[in-house]
């Protein structure tokens, strides 16, 4: 079964005894694929746990050496791991689960070997090696606080409590800023402390603002944990603005408001933090304005990133990131994720439609180009409750928590929401209103395994199921001419959404627009769209927005001809 194994090592199943042992048995692992390797790395650790081979100096170091010559591997999987998301997500779940498992095998065998390196009787002799072992345990814990934020998912207080009790404990012995680094040729070379580590952990947590997509993340997560260097914890505060944390709490850093005390209060002062990131900020719209090639769109996304981590980070929060003032309440609502759901149930047919003269599917030509008619909200009624609203509807998995003129912050409990992601397509018809609008989720936060929340910005509060057909070029003489429209140009059907404009409340867009998968998408495309009364022939024009698997893009009529 372990034949991969290295043969000299002498405990096949627990190769992680030496430095020496460890390269040998490293070098006999798969090569080329990765998960596998790492699910090789978790059975040793399971070896080293249930070994009778007692926790030395050279255990310590095959640790050690292991750690750092798996970097390029884990640096690896979270890159396939972002590649993945959208295009294979069943791989990316499994990559996500490999990294996670990865780091948590590294934070067991990190705690075993600190438990014998710390035992009284013993720590005399650890005593120079223990600041290493301490920094590379916190240094995981923030492995998986970035990864779990990659999902929006936050730590349960249990962990928590984990990580304060390993800084107090390095505390206690005072070895929080010692500087260490991994040795020997695999390490980098940069020397971090137990308390930097500690640090760049919470602000991990801080980077949890749900409007980060991993990419994002990881691009983030880099810059602060080079500028987060400078950072210090201290048991009183140098000023009123910044950040405290209870090492003997069961949360991470929270803001502070002038009322926090208590001997077991850390302070963390982010000025120097936010000062580096406002100046790569500058850096990056200087060259936006400047620099004209393929570099140009990659600092716009950057500074777009930096712009949405600076308000989690920042030393005093003076801007609020919503725009538009929001109203708070609570409503029951109906909720449809993706093209496809909200097409099939925007297409069902409908108990008292409207009168034939404007009759939804003649709406590319109905709508002027004017200011948006918003859904007149019911009036509420004085015995009005939660119970009364969910009971108008029959599947009240969701709720408005507050509103406004562009967007709404919905919330679902009992596990309903946990596919939601950013950038998704939703659909949400309230129970106090009639109508269902379009909106795109720009911030998710998943309060639990069973509560999520999503904030939507509405791109459209008027939307119409469409189909198209793709345009086939027609060979002359080849036609099938029926009530006088050529039949034999209707290619593959594509479903998709009209929106008639002006779509986006914040913004308006005063051209006509249409919402079609992605892969269909194609500049300049001819697409046939059929209503009750015309047919007109549409090209695709440029994008508004594009995700994965939508694409929203203008249109213009180049056709119309009369439906017979």
């Amino acid at each position: 079964m372990f034949g991969f194994l290295n043969p000299g090592v002498r405990d096949a199943a627990d190769p992680i005894v030496s430095a020496k042992a460890a390269a040998g048995w490293l070098s006999e692992l798969p090569s080329l694929d990765i998960v596998a390797r790492q699910q090789l790395v978790l059975r040793a650790f399971d070896g080293m746990r249930q070994s009778r081979r007692p926790v030395d100096f050279a255990r310590a170091q095959a640790l050690q050496y292991t750690d750092a010559a798996l970097g390029a591997d884990r640096r690896q999987l979270f890159k396939q791991y972002v590649e993945s998301l959208e295009t294979a997500p069943k791989v990316s779940e499994r990559i996500w689960q490999a990294s996670l498992d990865l780091a948590q095998g590294f934070i067991g065998a990190y705690q075993n070997v600190l438990e014998t390196a710390l035992a009284p009787s013993a720590y005399p002799r650890w005593k120079s090696h223990v600041p290493i072992l301490f920094a590379r345990l916190v240094h995981y814990y923030g492995t998986d606080a970035k990864l779990r934020v990659c999902r929006h998912e936050r730590w349960i207080p249990a962990k928590w409590v984990e990580l304060h009790r390993t800084l107090l404990r390095a505390s206690e012995l005072g070895i929080e800023r010692v500087p260490t680094s991994l040795g020997g040729g695999h390490g980098t070379g940069t020397q971090w402390t137990v308390e930097q580590e500690y640090v760049y952990v919470l602000l991990i947590h801080q980077l949890n603002s749900g409007n980060l997509s991993p990419a994002n993340l990881d691009w983030a997560a880099t810059q602060i944990r080079m500028w987060s260097r400078r950072l210090e914890l201290v048991a009183l505060p140098k000023t009123m603005e910044g950040f405290f944390v209870d090492l003997a709490g069961r949360s991470g850093l929270a803001r502070r408001t002038g009322q926090d005390s208590g001997a077991m209060l850390r302070y963390l002062d982010t000025t120097a933090l936010a000062e580096q990131l406002d100046i790569t900020l500058a850096a990056l719209r200087h060259s936006e304005e400047t620099d004209q090639g393929p570099v140009g769109p990659i600092n716009q996304q950057r500074a777009i990133i930096l712009d949405k981590a600076r308000a989690a980070i920042a030393p005093n929060l003076n801007t609020d990131m919503r725009r538009d003032p929001r109203t708070p309440c609570v409503v029951a609502a109906r909720v449809r994720i993706g093209l496809t759901r909200i097409q099939q149930e925007l297409s069902k047919p409908v108990s008292n439609p409207p009168a034939p003269d404007t009759v939804s599917n003649e709406q590319i030509e109905v709508y002027a180009v004017a200011g948006p008619v918003r859904t007149k909200a019911q009036v509420p009624e004085e015995a009005d409750t939660l119970s009364h609203s969910l009971a108008t509807f029959s599947d009240p998995l969701w709720q408005v928590k507050d509103r406004s003129v562009a967007g709404l912050r919905i919330y679902a409990g009992s596990g309903v929401g946990q596919s939601l992601t950013l950038g998704a397509l939703v659909a949400v018809r309230q129970s106090d209103g009639s109508a269902w609008v379009l909106g795109v989720v720009r911030r998710l936060n998943k309060l639990s395994t069973d509560e999520v929340e999503a904030g939507v910005s509405i791109i459209a509060e008027r939307l119409v199921p469409v189909t198209l057909h793709a345009r086939r070029e027609v060979k002359e003489g080849m036609g099938i001419v029926v009530n006088g429209f050529d039949a034999s140009m209707l290619g593959p059907r594509i479903d998709g959404l009209y929106l008639p404009p002006p779509s986006r409340p914040d913004k308006p867009l005063v051209v006509k627009t249409v919402i079609v998968p992605t892969h269909e998408y194609a500049e300049g495309r001819k697409v046939i769209l059929m209503t009750g009364r015309s047919i007109y022939t549409v090209a695709l024009r440029q994008l508004v927005e594009q995700r994965a698997d939508w694409s929203w893009v203008a249109i213009s009529i180049i056709e119309k001809l009369p439906r017979g």
